[in-house]
């Protein structure tokens, strides 16, 4: 298996909170203490680690924001339920439930469902256990239990995760989760869902009102936990939330297999011509949301990003943390290049769950491709994680200034806080469920000459080559432009067969077809891509 929590193991802390108003967690009498999880880790000289909080100390054991906070907490709540589901590991179920229980203390529970504070969620905590609703710097809402937020997106996804693995094992956990799930949708229903329907004028096209916070990307991750607790409770009152929730999201799709944003779930309500890649799951949710409701405008949401834009997104160097075009645009600007692990795990999770949901076996060797960003493909051209540790590291830096000789023009930001390494396991517990992703993932060594015939075709088609030096594996992905269908000389030396897969922007396989290796004249299909694959030769 790719996947190894021991980082994140070690990042997690058993603490005992003070009693304090308006909030408590499941057996808390019984049980005082529970789990949280540290913020960052940084990394010290002699290659350890160091986990810590955020912002400076401002006092004995006390820091300006926390050291433990509900976006990691709720996260890493999913790793270990996920690898729990996947495994059967007992450790990693008693991980989850602590960690539920512990975020569970986050959420603000008061006596009147009138209370603003009531189902919302407070994000940081400090080291003795106590809250810190108003962090420095504040961030909106502030008190951060105010308001709807990022953190109640996230917790929502743990919990509909949670329900859903605790039903049949923990019964009165299930029911601890239901309730604490239910005053977290009260307070999207009367935060968000007034908005319900009403549209915005954002750059010039009607854009929905009703998103948490104002984003598709964390209304997404609600989407996730709600389908999940739709799916194992047949709850009809989350149901509605859901596709309500749901359409919103799917409106944020714009966009043609030949312009800008090229069939993308847009992920932040007032932009219509900006994607960043580090909260990109909103394509996940709309396929999980297909897969419970049967919505259809949901599937070909998920499809158009998974299918369309996401080759093109691959094809440019990847998930940078800021693309800016205008709609209708041929090209994207980078504003910034910076990549994050939550960028390239968005896109695999994306892939692979719209590739479950609509049977598009091409979509698991793009989420493949997508996780290679982890052993190598990024503009490092190192490993991002190591399977050794667990360990994720924070980025891929873009220097303003390279050092002289560089051969790629990012450096590793070698820090591996909870963000990281959280959403680099997300990533390994998907590749291990796809044995197929995972072999295409360890091709991750760019090979640019290899593109030069395709350059030579015209501007009209866009390449990546990949090879892995150890095993002779290679691996070309063609993104078509153009309008009508594109041809490209492949080259793919070796003795091995080589695969072709066409597809059209859908994801549809249109053909499928081994040939001899070597100079493979290819076709692809207006606005889709083709996949040339080598297996390894050892």
């Amino acid at each position: 298996m790719l996947t190894n929590l021991a980082h994140l193991d070690a990042m997690r802390v058993r603490l005992t909170p003070p009693p304090q108003p308006g909030h408590t967690t499941f057996r808390l009498a019984e049980e005082p203490s529970v789990e949280v999880v540290w913020t960052y880790a940084e990394r010290l000289p002699d290659g350890a680690y160091l986990p810590c909080g955020g912002g400076p100390l401002v006092g004995p054991d006390r820091y300006a924001q926390g050291a433990f906070n509900a976006d990691d907490i709720a996260r890493a709540a999913v790793v270990y339920l996920r690898h729990w589901q996947a495994t059967g590991a007992g450790t990693s179920r008693s991980a989850a439930r602590q960690l539920l229980r512990g975020l569970c203390f986050l959420q603000t529970v008061t006596d009147s469902l009138d209370d603003a504070r009531t189902g919302n969620v407070v994000l940081w905590q400090q080291p003795d256990g106590t809250l810190n609703p108003s962090a420095d710097p504040p961030e909106p809402p502030d008190p951060s239990d105010s308001a709807e937020s990022a953190w109640l997106a996230r917790t929502i996804w743990a919990l509909g995760e949670g329900y859903a693995a605790f039903r049949d094992d923990t019964p009165d956990l299930a029911r601890f989760l239901q309730t604490r799930l239910r005053l977290a949708i009260a307070a999207l229903r009367r935060q968000v869902l007034p908005r319900y329907g009403q549209w915005r004028v954002v750059d010039e096209h009607a854009t929905p009102a009703w998103l948490i916070a104002d984003g598709a990307d964390l209304t997404g991750e609600a989407l996730l936990g709600l389908s999940a607790y739709v799916r194992a409770s047949q709850d009809d009152d989350a149901r509605k939330i859901l596709e309500q929730l749901a359409e919103g999201v799917t409106a944020m799709r714009t966009g043609t297999p030949w312009t800008w944003p090229f069939g993308a779930v847009l992920p932040y309500g007032l932009s219509r011509t900006a994607w960043h890649g580090w909260a990109g799951l909103a394509p996940a949710g709309l396929a999980r949301v297909y897969e419970v409701a049967g919505d259809l405008a949901a599937r070909d949401a998920a499809l158009a990003d998974a299918a369309s834009f996401t080759p093109h997104l691959l094809v440019a160097g990847g998930p940078d943390n800021l693309r800016i075009a205008p709609p209708g645009a041929t090209e994207s600007l980078t504003i910034d290049g910076v990549q994050l692990a939550y960028g390239a795990q968005s896109r695999v999770e994306c892939l692979l769950a719209t590739a479950r949901a609509t049977g598009r076996s091409s979509l698991s060797t793009l989420a493949g491709i997508a996780g290679s960003w982890f052993f190598g493909n990024n503009p490092a051209g190192a490993p991002m994680y190591d399977p050794a540790t667990g360990r994720t590291y924070d980025g891929v830096d873009i220097p303003d200034d390279p050092p002289p000789g560089a051969l790629h023009r990012g450096v590793i930001h070698r820090d591996a806080g909870a963000e990281s390494t959280i959403h680099g396991l997300l990533a390994m517990l998907a590749l291990d469920g796809d044995p197929h992703a995972a072999a295409i993932a360890r091709i991750a060594t760019g090979e640019p000459e290899a593109c030069r015939e395709t350059a030579a075709a015209g501007g009209d088609l866009r390449c990546l080559a990949l090879a892995d030096p150890l095993t002779g594996a290679r691996l070309t992905l063609l993104r078509s432009m153009a309008t009508s269908t594109r041809a490209s000389d492949v080259l793919m030396p070796g003795d091995v067969p080589a695969t072709v897969s066409v597809n059209d922007p859908s994801g549809e396989e249109l053909e499928h077809y081994t040939t001899t290796a070597g100079r493979i004249r290819a076709l692809v299909p207006a606005g889709g891509y083709t996949i040339v694959h080598t297996a390894p030769q050892i």
